[in-house]
């Protein structure tokens, strides 16, 4: 909740947090609603009672009370984002009043659904038939459904009794740069240069030399980006300082990058990348790329083999010696399209490293830009349907500064049965 409250504020959305406890997420309104609590003593009491089978006086109250605390706030709301409240039995009450709000703003609520309590072996002797608990398995008109797997969705349409098409998946993200512990220095650097959407991201730790023939890394980047147009290179080394023509060899590899995309030459012009940052970029790497023609050592292959990254290398003996049979290696002769079809089959085949960039895949900046937003703001601003008409809803044009509130729990204490909008 927290990720998407930010990146509806960064995409210059009003976000308002309407929750029962919790702190304020900066650049956003945070609106306290005791009752919207799971843990309030008054929803404890009447769960517990409705888990007996038991429908208590204080239950309609309870559910009087959350309509006539959210009505004003719901109102002047243009989405409403409910994550879990509206198929998890913590807040039956809860459940039933987003439900009379959502009937009467159709279209305007998004049920985002990470977890089903209907369908958990575990909630079995907390059903029971009818109403409230009816609430939890029967879709609401006008409400837009949003799973997190295609698991939930599947259970979600066949529990509801809708069709599959009217559940939208969106995956969860996580925080890769937390995640990886990176420096701010190196999660800067991912973020300006679009490393955390790389795929693959290839890591060259060289000077500037021509025996290092970076310009095979170059070209395997140009023939990977034809079937995977996310690929890139980090080279990170500066020119070699003992030899002048390692300078106009820096200025063959810029222009070389330059019809490329994707290729990042941190330190052509003489700068240094520090040992933080270059810690970072292991860390977030999929491959190393090596195309030297000799090498005296190899101490980019142990420093990936610290990092557990794959090695893509030419056939050296003195690499050989290092790596053994852990690396993949291309024949000296090899080209930049040779080395390409190597990274390719070394990454295809090493199942860690496939779940690595499965997480890439599903790190925040990329899920929130290309699927939660979108999702979220899909639709706001068509014509008001002749529904939203009857009960005073009016379309309107996209203003410059668009008013989007949310109705949840704060982001750092987000549970199953609060709500966001």
């Amino acid at each position: 909740m927290a990720a998407h409250a930010v990146a509806l504020r960064d995409a210059g959305l009003a976000v308002t947090i309407v929750a029962g406890r919790g702190s304020v997420l900066p650049g956003t309104r945070f609106v306290r609603v005791p009752l919207v609590s799971t843990k309030h003593p008054a929803i404890v009491r009447d769960g517990r009672a409705l888990a007996r089978g038991e429908i208590t006086p204080e239950h309609g109250r309870l559910v009087t009370r959350l309509i006539r605390a959210l009505s004003p706030i719901v109102r002047s709301a243009d989405r409403v984002v409910v994550h879990n409240a509206l198929t998890m039995n913590l807040s039956l009450a809860l459940a039933e009043a987003l439900g009379a709000l959502a009937r009467a703003r159709r279209g305007t609520f998004i049920a985002w659904t990470h977890d089903i309590a209907w369908v958990d072996p575990r909630y079995i002797p907390e059903r029971h038939p009818g109403l409230p608990w009816d609430t939890l398995r029967l879709a609401i008109p006008g409400m837009r459904y949003v799973a997190v797997s295609d698991e939930r969705a599947d259970q979600l349409a066949e529990l509801m009794r809708m069709p599959r098409r009217r559940v939208t998946v969106v995956p969860n993200g996580i925080d890769l740069a937390a995640r990886l512990a990176l420096s701010a220095a190196g999660a800067a650097l991912a973020g300006r240069l679009g490393l955390f959407d790389a795929d693959p991201l290839l890591l060259l730790p060289v000077r500037l030399t021509r025996r290092k023939r970076v310009e095979l890394a170059i070209d395997a980047v140009a023939a990977l980006r034809r079937r995977h147009p996310r690929a890139a290179l980090v080279v990170t080394g500066s020119p070699g300082p003992h030899n002048r023509a390692n300078r106009a060899y820096a200025a063959e590899l810029v222009a070389r990058a330059d019809g490329v995309g994707g290729v990042h030459l941190l330190s052509a012009g003489g700068g240094r990348v520090s040992d933080r940052v270059m810690a970072d970029l292991f860390s977030l790497a999929d491959a190393l790329v090596l195309p030297s023609e000799s090498e005296g050592f190899g101490i980019p292959l142990l420093e990936a083999g610290a990092n557990g990254v794959p090695v893509v290398c030419t056939d050296l003996p003195t690499l050989r010696a290092i790596a053994g049979g852990a690396a993949t290696y291309v024949d000296a002769r090899g080209d930049g399209r040779a080395f390409a079809a190597a990274i390719e089959r070394r990454l295809a085949a090493d199942p860690v490293a496939r779940l690595r960039r499965r997480a890439k895949e599903h790190a925040w900046p990329r899920i929130l830009r290309e699927q939660v937003v979108p999702t979220i703001l899909s639709d706001l601003f068509r014509p008001a349907s002749r529904q939203s008409r009857s009960v005073g809803h009016r379309a309107r044009p996209r203003p410059a500064g668009l008013g989007l509130r949310a109705v949840g729990t704060p982001p750092r204490s987000a549970r199953p049965g609060d709500v966001a909008r």
